[in-house]
């Protein structure tokens, strides 16, 4: 097999992460939106809603409803079921939405500054994800690593030859794709280089694979086992006997 072998990375493995950083931040951009716009609002008219119902509803009905419910919320949302019963609050509720310009359906439910606040919350969150993965596009594309006469090099400065490699953990391999080489830097300090035929071009990660371990030796090999070997004229795995 003529070298070098390179492996490019496989963007279909990373277009989940394009998307999933897209909806984030769409995801983001609705927070706000709710919580600068729609939960202020709404908001707004929960309490113009109890306002009005303290003036055109008899003592008692209020009385009641605030003995009824465990807060607020729960007695806006006792009021809301008085207006079928009680024209004079809904002729009030209609003449202000009318005023003011608004819906004339009630809000669900009384939004509070905590509403809005874990809004705001969940919008840091959904930017954070959002950059991360959106970055995490960015810095991986292009990306590739290859074996040659030298041994392993890669476009981000990493580099190592066969003969450093101590280890070759395939406890992932067969699952996953994912191989850790174990290998040792001149100035004897181990480090691990991670093999993944899923973020990068699968054909040709198994190649390299297979000569890493060719050349460090299957006595390296641990938590699996060796490449099978190619058939010298189709150039595929041939199967195990």
């Amino acid at each position: 097999m003529s070298l070098p072998l390179r492996a490019e990375n496989n963007p279909k493995f990373y277009s989940r992460f394009k998307w999933l950083g897209l909806g984030a931040i769409a995801f983001m951009l609705y927070c706000l939106y709710d919580g600068y716009i729609n939960y202020p609002a709404q908001m707004e008219r929960g309490h113009a809603l109890m306002a009005i119902a303290e003036d055109v509803l008899p003592g008692e009905k209020i009385q009641e409803i605030n003995q009824a419910g465990h807060g607020p919320h729960d007695a806006y949302l006792l009021i809301k079921k008085q207006m079928p019963d009680y024209s004079e609050l809904k002729e009030a509720w209609e003449s202000k939405v009318a005023a003011e310009g608004w819906p004339k359906i009630p809000p669900k439910k009384l939004r509070t500054e905590g509403d809005i606040l874990g809004q705001y919350v969940m919008a840091v969150i959904a930017l954070a994800g959002g950059v991360w993965f959106l970055t995490t596009v960015l810095r991986t594309t292009g990306r590739w690593f290859e074996l040659n006469e030298n041994g392993i090099t890669t476009r981000w400065g990493e580099s190592f030859s066969l003969d450093q490699v101590t280890a070759i953990d395939k406890k992932q391999w067969r699952d996953k794709g994912i191989a850790r080489v174990r290998y040792q830097t001149p100035s004897g300090r181990q480090k691990t280089f991670v093999v993944d035929n899923y973020k990068y071009h699968k054909k040709t990660t198994d190649a390299i694979m297979r000569q890493i371990e060719l050349g460090a030796g299957h006595d390296k090999i641990v938590n699996g086992k060796p490449e099978p070997e190619l058939n010298a004229t189709t150039e595929e795995p041939v199967a195990d006997a």
